[in-house]
């Protein structure tokens, strides 16, 4: 009889723990339910940008002319100078016509990327989804990637615009759009949009500037034709930077950098107008901002430089093949002829 007594309870005591367990760790999971729901971090849905940020200002031209010692950009398909605090042109070879313009395309990704990172909390260290298979083997393919998506790492979002910025990579980019409106499609969309309310000359097919017969094989061909790219003028390339420039200055800490280590990886820029690069000239001040190449749009490059005191330069040369030298002409031309940086 007392040994059947202990046994039960013995039974009861080992009831009352599994209970007082069990309702333990019901309690312990709904605390941490309701305070990951505390911290609402707005979702790709919930973004929308302010498309119409800075949407007013006026460009006009007060254009300089080619001289004995400066025959233009005779190379570049399309060229154009831009003063960003002034609003003004101040060269144009062929600015207002449409052209491929390879990634510097990018520079209206990063824009969106940008907004939402500073209108989010925590923007730039929440972690973008890169399992994507078709990502990950277009990062393997340093023809149209540039960045390896590691498998079960975490990228943020700061991360990838350092290796879309830098390198110039493809599927960092692609990833970026994806996280900032929930798929490349609706992204695109958002990029034409922007492009709408800044009236400018332009029509996006690509997030990256790849041309869709180059997306193609991965699955992010979803506007256009196949042999289809984006076609943009010079002048709406260089409003497009002027934008980018006043919504985040720093751009040009991040664009000035020669090389970096980003998620153990060290990304690469290819501008030849930095310092201890081929082109480069102290003079000019240099400090960014995009390159670009794909066989169909030629090389492109979008450079920004500022003197002391003086006004902030963006220069866009579009297909040129002589595109670091070419630029460096032009800069040092309007420096010295252009009454608005003297």
């Amino acid at each position: 009889m007392k040994k059947y007594i202990k046994y039960l309870i013995l039974t009861l005591v080992a009831a009352v723990g599994i209970i007082t367990y069990t309702q333990y760790e019901s309690t312990s999971a709904s605390s941490v339910k309701n305070a990951v729901s505390k911290t609402k971090i707005p979702s790709s849905k919930s973004f929308k940008p302010n498309y119409y940020l800075n949407s007013d200002e006026n460009y006009v031209d007060n254009l300089i002319r080619d001289n004995d010692t400066f025959k233009g950009t005779k190379k570049a398909k399309a060229s154009v100078a831009l003063d960003v605090d002034k609003n003004t042109f101040v060269y144009d070879k062929n600015g207002s016509k449409n052209m491929r313009i390879a990634s510097v395309a990018k520079l209206m990704t990063l824009y969106l990327v940008i907004q939402k990172a500073q209108n989010t909390d925590n923007g730039w260290n929440q972690v973008v989804n890169t399992s994507s298979a078709s990502l990950r083997r277009m990062g393997q393919n340093p023809a149209v990637g540039g960045f390896k998506f590691v498998k079960g790492h975490n990228y943020t979002v700061k991360q990838l615009y350092q290796a879309a910025l830098i390198q110039s990579s493809n599927n960092a980019t692609i990833a970026l759009g994806e996280w900032v409106a929930g798929s490349n499609k609706a992204f695109i969309n958002m990029m034409n949009s922007q492009a709408k309310a800044w009236n400018l000359n332009a029509t996006f097919v690509s997030s990256s500037g790849l041309e869709n017969h180059d997306l193609s094989s991965y699955g992010y061909w979803v506007k256009g034709k196949y042999r289809d790219g984006n076609m943009v003028s010079a002048r709406s390339v260089a409003i497009i930077a002027s934008h980018v420039l006043k919504e985040y200055p720093r751009i040009v800490d991040d664009s000035s950098k020669v090389k970096a280590s980003v998620a153990g990886q060290t990304v690469r820029n290819v501008n030849r107008m930095l310092p201890g690069k081929t082109y480069y000239k102290k003079s000019l001040y240099v400090d960014g901002l995009k390159t670009g190449y794909t066989p169909d749009a030629g090389l492109c490059f979008v450079a920004t430089g500022q003197q002391p005191g003086k006004d902030r330069l963006v220069t866009v040369v579009l297909n040129d093949n002589d595109e670091f030298s070419e630029t460096k002409s032009l800069m040092k031309h309007i420096y010295a002829t252009s009454e608005l940086f003297r």
